[in-house]
């Protein structure tokens, strides 16, 4: 009985290490057979980071004029006008 629980626990082991060598060897050969592709994206998402950040650069340039009404304890909300100006600014918003 042991012996008969031994060999289906190989039988199973043997089974799952061959299916995941299986997996990796298809993961492996997609990864071969679509590399132009991946290359080409690659580059594309690295031009529309260069894009951006010429963006956020001329955004930059020009500072946003941020007029808040200071009256009746209004000091919170130029706080708070403060930081969502710069925020904004840094994103490229506006």
């Amino acid at each position: 009985m042991i012996f008969e629980g031994v060999k289906l626990m190989v039988v199973g082991m043997t089974t799952v290490m061959l299916f995941l060598l299986l997996m990796i060897y298809f993961i492996k050969l997609v990864a071969f057979l679509t590399r132009g592709a991946a290359a080409r994206e690659i580059q594309a998402i690295a031009n529309d980071r260069a894009i951006l950040a010429s963006k956020r650069k001329k955004a930059r340039a020009v500072p946003v004029p941020v007029s808040v009404p200071v009256s009746d304890g209004g000091a919170e909300f130029a706080v708070i006008a403060a930081a969502v100006a710069a925020y904004e600014s840094d994103m490229g918003i506006r």
